[in-house]
């Protein structure tokens, strides 16, 4: 994993001194390897490449990618894991959407792991991260021994967000003071209500948060914007998000202080936006997965794009992956983060949490988790500007929101 981290570190240094024409056969040269490698060693591949009429082993310029197809999720979907997969040692399964109930298994090799880290710790150094660096965790499944736990692999503390943060608090508090901790890293909706709670509920936490924290790393999850904006004031840091997804087949990051608008690491994999009836389609090619090989892979995201000169140089996402809308009473789909996160609702004042459930088109139900104590049914009604969606919303307010198995809160959800 070493060899492999550093390597890796090395071409994303090198990347940046590239010019266009360097980029490409850098792109060229990994895509054509583990494309020629699926062609030969995975059935899916054979049979799609051979029906399209390519040969990936016998490309000699980086416009002959173009003529590789596009694969779908429901292309993958449609075989079995071994078909679309390399007999190969050393690997594990994997998968991804499971919670959206459109799941997909692949498997992954370890040697990814190196790979990974390389290009997270080049996106936290720009808020001062360094390797060495402890961190605190407040994500995943509910695996930990006790309220928090040191894991030696990761070096981090995990924190049992499943158990309240007024059981936690004052162990948060304490390893905060004792390690010296400066980066608190994990979904958004958790670290935003960990720093809105102690707003209102633990005084010497948010003062420890302030006087410690120096950035806050927002992975896994669409970070709210208005909430994200409200607690970097609150502890006076800064924060970063990224792209990615489970297939590991895109990276993409965001520079500080420019948020929602994303630049791809094409040392990580071939990122691209391609159009189709109108609108730009993220596609991701996997460079170094050999075991489930994931080429033009079509991520479902639809992404407005900014190029310089072929090469996909950042995007923001237009509109996410299948599952983030409802329907109105025509049967139109109103797609949530527009819907939520798009509008200026002055809920988001007083509100930590807000989720969407939908039984039938046109009704639809809003739970929201309040920050504060004296708010009113009526104060959340006309927080919420839903002026001309032809849907009939329902608001109730929840203690807390309605978590994945791991812990995720998604704004889409079942009804609870």
């Amino acid at each position: 994993m070493g060899a492999i981290y550093k390597e890796r570190v090395s071409e994303i240094d090198s990347f940046k001194s590239m010019d266009l024409g360097e980029r490409k056969r850098f792109i060229f040269e990994r895509v054509k390897e583990i494309s020629s490698h699926a062609y030969k060693k995975v059935p899916f591949y054979n049979r799609v490449y051979k029906a399209a009429g390519v040969r990936p082993d016998r490309f000699d310029s980086f416009e002959n990618l173009f003529d590789l197809p596009v694969i779908s999720k429901a292309d993958l979907q449609e075989v079995d894991i071994d078909e679309r997969s390399c007999k190969t040692e050393n690997k594990y399964v994997a998968n991804t959407g499971g919670t959206s109930g459109n799941p997909l298994s692949f498997y992954i090799q370890p040697s990814s792991i190196g790979h990974e880290w390389a290009h997270m710790h080049a996106i936290w150094r720009d808020l001062g991260f360094r390797q060495n660096n402890l961190k605190m965790l407040l994500a995943g499944r509910a695996v930990i021994k006790g309220l928090a736990q040191y894991d030696s692999i990761r070096h981090h503390f995990a924190v049992n967000i499943y158990k309240g943060w007024s059981e936690v608090s004052d162990i948060i508090c304490d390893l905060i003071k004792r390690y010296r901790i400066n980066y608190l890293h994990g979904y958004p909706s958790a670290i935003f209500d960990l720093i809105l709670w102690a707003s209102e509920n633990h005084r010497e936490l948010l003062s420890v948060l302030t006087d410690n924290i120096k950035g806050l790393l927002l992975g896994s999850e669409y970070p709210s914007p208005v909430l994200r904006g409200k607690v970097e004031s609150l502890i006076n840091a800064q924060s970063i998000s990224w792209y990615g997804h489970t297939e590991r087949a895109v990276l993409a990051r965001e520079l500080v202080g420019a948020h929602g608008v994303y630049y791809p690491f094409q040392t990580y994999g071939f990122c691209e936006a391609l159009s189709f009836e109108g609108q730009h389609h993220l596609l991701g090619t996997s460079y170094y997965n050999y075991a489930s090989p994931l080429i033009r892979y079509d991520t479902g995201d639809l992404v407005a794009p900014v190029f310089l000169g072929e090469l996909l140089e950042s995007f923001s996402v237009s509109r996410g992956r299948s599952g983030e809308y409802i329907f109105d009473r025509n049967g139109n789909k109103v797609f949530l983060t527009a819907l939520i996160f798009g509008r200026h609702h002055s809920a988001f004042n007083f509100c930590s949490s807000v989720q969407v459930s939908q039984q039938r088109k046109g009704v639809a139900k809003i739970f929201v988790v309040l920050i504060g104590k004296d708010i009113s049914m009526t104060d959340v009604v006309r927080g919420f500007d839903f002026s001309d969606v032809l849907v009939d919303f329902d608001f109730f307010v929840v203690s807390e929101p309605k978590k994945t198995k791991s812990g995720k809160v998604s704004l889409l959800i079942d009804e609870l």
